[in-house]
């Protein structure tokens, strides 16, 4: 058995081209739970697929600004996320997503090169909750926070030029504050290009959960516009995530963002009482609230 959630999500392509904004949504997300997973496509629609998965995966993508076809990008990373979520259940989510990006990552660049397409790219932040724990990874400047008991955290790190500098202990330079590494385009300058890189720790972890915990996992159009301590008053007062999430995207909008805007709300309702290691009960209910754009 599986912690209960409820989750709330918008995909919003922003304040569009008529006021300075991005022309398509090269944002995307995912939302798995137990017999569906909800995306979007590469062409920008609604996407469910009925599907037995394991646990409650959820997802943001955002494609890089820039690139050829950053929809295509953000697409083929989640949808490839919800092939994971439907083999079999791992012991520990962190491990699993750690050792599954990087193979993906490879093997997407291994299909795009014949064609040419290599400079795709696309973040990704994902959460896999098993029983009551919850295991994350990220790649690029999407974020996950959590809310808990008043305190607001955010989980991840930007892994921006700066980021790696400082991990490593050398000097910025003058593009300190730019992207350093995408799903499928790579790194850039911090390697071989094909490869990822990923500090355990750093850009994954693993915490168990609390009843009345609350995740927001966000693509920059937010959390490169808002300050935390807004996005936290907003979560903070909410007890519906879908209305959250379309608060904290309006939110984006009023605050002079001109990206795609994407929230996914995660509320902690209950936790298992069995071992994670039995069958999900048919009167558990967790609730997927619909995207809406």
């Amino acid at each position: 058995m599986d912690a209960r959630v409820v989750i709330g999500s918008t995909c919003s392509v922003g304040i569009g081209p008529e006021h300075g904004g991005r022309s398509q949504n090269e944002d995307n997300f995912l939302v798995a739970l137990r017999g569906s997973a909800l995306s979007r496509d590469d062409l920008g629609e609604l996407r469910r697929v009925e599907a037995v998965g394991n646990g409650v995966m959820v997802a943001v993508a955002d494609g890089m600004g820039g690139h050829e076809q950053g929809e295509v990008a953000s697409a083929a990373a989640v949808q490839a996320l919800a092939q994971l979520w439907q083999r079999g259940r791992p012991r520990d989510a962190e491990r699993a997503l750690a050792e599954w990006l990087p193979a993906a990552h490879s093997r997407a660049r291994e299909r795009l090169v014949p064609t040419g397409r290599v400079n795709l790219g696309s973040t990704l932040t994902a959460a896999w909750i098993l029983g009551d724990r919850l295991g994350w990874i990220q790649v690029g400047d999407s974020r996950l926070y959590r809310l808990r008991s008043g305190t607001f955290w955010r989980l991840t790190r930007d892994q921006t030029h700066g980021e790696f500098a400082q991990r490593d202990r050398r000097e910025a330079g003058p593009n300190a504050s730019y992207p350093a590494q995408s799903f499928i385009y790579g790194s850039r300058g911090l390697g071989h290009d094909h490869e990822l890189r990923l500090d355990p720790g750093l850009d994954s972890g693993t915490f168990t959960l609390s009843v009345g915990d609350r995740l927001l996992l966000c693509t920059d159009g937010l959390c490169g516009f808002v300050p935390d301590d807004r996005i936290a008053q907003v979560l903070a007062r909410s007890r519906d995530p879908q209305e959250a999430a379309d608060d904290l995207v309006d939110l984006a909008v009023e605050s002079g963002s001109d990206d795609n805007v994407t929230a996914v709300v995660v509320h902690v309702r209950s936790l298992p009482i069995a071992a994670p290691e039995e069958e999900p009960s048919e009167a558990d209910d967790d609730t997927l609230v619909p995207w809406d754009d």
